[in-house]
């Protein structure tokens, strides 16, 4: 399993799963993680769905300035297994606007 690690957390993923979402949606690991470096970023509990795990999404602006959404599941405080990242949708675009008050 890859890692990538910024201010002592370090990020973990499936190798197929990055391979799909890069082809899928042209989006590299390095640009994900670099949401978590948004200082207007929000997370939630991600419950789109009933799993079998406490699953976040955090929505943030990336290093290539693309609002993203990342779900993710903290494995402990040091350490983060992302699942998944896209761009953000049309509520999510609007709530994170409206919290940064643009």
């Amino acid at each position: 399993m890859p890692t990538f690690q910024i201010y002592g957390v370090t990020f973990h993923w499936r190798d197929d799963k990055w391979y799909a979402t890069y082809d899928r949606r042209n989006i590299e690991i390095e640009e994900a993680v670099s949401v978590f470096e948004d200082p207007y970023r929000m997370t939630d509990i991600d419950n789109r769905f009933d799993y079998d795990e406490m699953r976040m999404i955090t929505v943030g602006l990336s290093n290539k300035s693309r609002l993203l959404t990342v779900a993710w599941v903290e494995i402990d405080e040091q350490n983060i297994k992302i699942i998944t990242a896209f761009k953000a949708g049309h509520n999510q675009t609007e709530g994170y606007y409206a919290y940064r008050q643009i």
